[in-house]
């Protein structure tokens, strides 16, 4: 059986990814040209946009912001090009970011709980102190960790990036579902995140907004969104179909650790 272009773009990003993990970075760099040559050659836009993303995404966690900046700057530009504008303002916005990095002003600037937790190395604690946070806050404190790095971004379309995509955005689908069965009071915190969110790309208000009005097809909610959009919609669909639990402490429900 033969193996087909994409097919061996694939193994090289593995083994460039590799090498990269290894410190071998003009080998890493060497493989990804010659992935993205085969993405390019195949047709394969977006997985060629992606991997050189990915591989910005990579150079900014393994310190070298320097040279991450051109990847990232390259990848929002083919992504623009692509007509997939949320992806391209995620990559333009790190790459813009002049002081990357774990920093102590960044250190300063954070809520004690998540400060705490990235100073101790404690992923299930930074989990946990940004699932306590209030619905804005915590879009804000999530895209400082993302520039920084620290959390990866959510650029995929597979069963990976929509795991994340539904665990990082959980408190908030449980507010736009909390709203939907009545909940009033939950309103203006949830606008407010949802619209911090949208400026970073993600397209979800419009979909609450018609969940709130009554809408329920998951086709009509969904027309032209992604598909990390809409699984997020799809579980806002799902919790609304789930029996509904008396939320005493006021917040929106967060899903046990």
């Amino acid at each position: 059986m033969s193996v087909t272009l994409k097919e061996q773009a694939d193994a090289l990003i593995a083994q460039g990814r590799a090498q990269l993990e290894q410190g071998e970075l003009a080998r890493a760099t060497d493989l990804l040209n010659q992935a993205v040559r085969l993405y390019w050659a195949a047709g394969e836009h977006y997985a060629a946009a992606a991997q050189i993303g990915n591989y910005g995404w990579a150079l900014r966690r393994n310190g070298r912001p320097d040279l991450a900046r051109p990847y990232l700057e390259q990848a929002a530009t083919l992504f623009e090009q692509l007509g997939l504008s949320d992806f391209a303002e995620r990559h333009r916005f790190a790459a813009e970011d002049v002081n990357p990095g774990v920093t102590e002003a960044l250190l300063a600037s954070l809520p004690p709980a998540v400060r705490g937790a990235l100073e101790r190395s404690d992923g299930a604690g930074l989990q946990f102190a940004l699932d306590a946070l209030p619905l804005a806050e915590r879009e804000v404190v999530i895209e400082q960790l993302t520039a920084a790095g620290v959390i990866a971004p959510l650029d995929g379309d597979d069963a990976n990036s929509r795991e994340e995509a539904l665990r990082q955005f959980e408190p908030l689908l449980q507010g736009i579902a909390a709203v939907a069965r009545g909940d009033i009071g939950e309103r203006a915190e949830v606008e407010l995140a949802l619209r911090d969110i949208e400026r970073k790309g993600w397209r979800l208000r419009r979909a609450a907004e018609h969940i709130w009005a009554g809408e329920r097809d998951l086709s009509r909610l969904t027309r032209d969104l992604d598909e990390l959009d809409r699984a997020l919609v799809e579980r806002v669909l799902a919790m609304l179909e789930e029996p509904s639990t008396p939320n005493t402490a006021g917040e929106p429900a967060s899903p046990a650790e």
